[in-house]
């Protein structure tokens, strides 16, 4: 028998687990820079336990425990296997002869399966929110309140590596991936007691399912009051081009990749004095690099990188979900120059928040227009960090996903519409 909720605390709200595949500590990239906030956030109304894969391998270890400790009323972690590339290929040849996924099964774990049981055996939650369709398939008790939070949809984003990747061996297992993920993806959404999404084009894609579980929209944000405009770190360089991202994700290495081959050479035929600096853990392949094309790695703070920005750059060719990029470099008041699928989802416009090109002509055309016209990329940058402060801060963002808590609580669980994911 399950506890009954607890009374200690009737003026904390409701209690919150959240499950994830890393610690949300560092906030070094989008995935933790969204699941820290909002942990942060409702911890101010609610009490709020974590329950993540964690091991001896992250940096920092018992920092990132300390850092989070202040938001949580306990940490539950579980070691995190250890898989050699060799191994990691294997598995994935392995897949390409089954129905089911690569990816549907990376982030599988007996010991994450036991701590689950554990955790839920002995307390009782009002809201168990899993963070992205690859901790989903778990199993969870029935009278369990479980919120699936898409941060992506993880098949869109293999649909669309396979039209992008430049190796043909790479697209046909995207392909093969995201024809097998799309079924199980679907699968855990009508399994959950609702969805997060974070944009309204998201949220159609659920809600278009025949057996479609309640949704809500609960939009990437930023903390308005770390990045401003008046941040002091130099001023504007206008032969500086940025992008900002973990280079080690797939998106941002072939956006970044994208931008030096095809890009920047129709930039520097007209302006042969920019620079292009990569900011993000991971780095770039050396062959991509020179004298003015620098990656940077890991840094503590992408602030100065930004400020002193002539124009921020989001070349991005596959990905899903909304880009925290944009909404960084728009609320410290830059202009940005993004692909379509980009800014996709963001309530920016082209033309008054960002310019929008999906084309490498067109690209180069537009950041060598805002190289030129600081005042218009000024006009931009102001129009853009009044956005992100009418919609786009955390606080806002956070009482969203308290609203969406309130309504689900109470409907326990969903019975599955297809039958359990193998």
């Amino acid at each position: 028998m399950r506890p009954p909720l607890s009374s200690d605390h009737p003026g904390r709200g409701r209690r919150v687990l959240f499950v994830t595949p890393q610690l949300p500590y560092p906030p070094f990239w989008g995935f933790n820079v969204r699941v820290y906030q909002l942990i942060r956030r409702l911890s101010e109304n609610h009490r709020v336990s974590l329950l993540s894969f964690a091991g001896d391998e992250d940096d920092d270890l018992a920092g990132s425990l300390a850092a989070i400790a202040p938001w949580c009323e306990a940490i539950h972690t579980v070691p995190r296997a250890r898989r050699s590339l060799r191994r990691t290929r294997a598995r994935q040849l392995l897949s390409l002869a089954s129905n089911a996924s690569y990816l549907g099964g990376r982030l599988r774990s007996g010991p994450m399966q036991e701590a689950i049981d554990r955790v839920l055996a002995t307390e009782r939650f009002d809201v168990v929110q899993v963070e992205s369709s690859l901790m989903a398939g778990y199993r969870f008790p029935a009278d369990v309140t479980v919120i699936l939070d898409e941060h992506n949809l993880e098949y869109e984003l293999l649909e669309r590596s396979s039209r992008a990747e430049r190796s043909l061996p790479r697209r046909v297992y995207s392909w093969l991936e995201y024809v097998k993920f799309r079924r199980e993806e679907q699968l855990l959404w009508q399994r959950a007691a609702g969805c997060v999404l974070t944009s309204e084009r998201e949220a159609d894609v659920v809600r278009a399912l025949a057996s479609a579980p309640p949704v809500a929209v609960v939009p990437n944000g930023v903390d308005i009051d770390h990045f401003r405009p008046d941040f002091q770190s130099g001023r504007p360089d206008s032969n500086s081009i940025v992008f900002t991202g973990l280079m080690t994700y797939r998106p941002n290495a072939d956006g970044a990749a994208y931008f030096i081959r095809h890009v920047l050479p129709r930039i520097r035929r007209v302006r042969p004095e920019v620079t292009f600096t990569a900011v993000g853990w991971g780095g770039l392949p050396e062959a991509l690099l020179s004298p003015r094309v620098r990656a940077t790695g890991r840094v503590d703070d992408v602030r100065p990188f930004l400020a002193r920005a002539g124009a921020v750059v989001v070349p991005l060719r596959m990905g899903s979900g909304t880009r925290l990029k944009v909404l960084e470099a728009l609320a410290m008041g830059r202009p940005v120059v993004s692909t379509s699928l980009g800014c996709e989802g963001l309530h920016a416009h082209h033309g008054e928040h960002l310019l929008v090109a999906d084309e490498p002509d067109s690209f180069a055309e537009a950041v060598l227009a805002i190289l030129a016209d600081v005042e218009r990329g000024r006009e931009l940058g102001a129009r853009g960090r009044a956005l992100v402060e009418a919609s786009y801060g955390w606080d806002s963002v956070a009482r969203r996903l308290e609203a969406f808590h309130a309504e689900r609580v109470g409907d326990h669980g969903r019975e599955p519409a297809l039958a359990e994911l193998a």
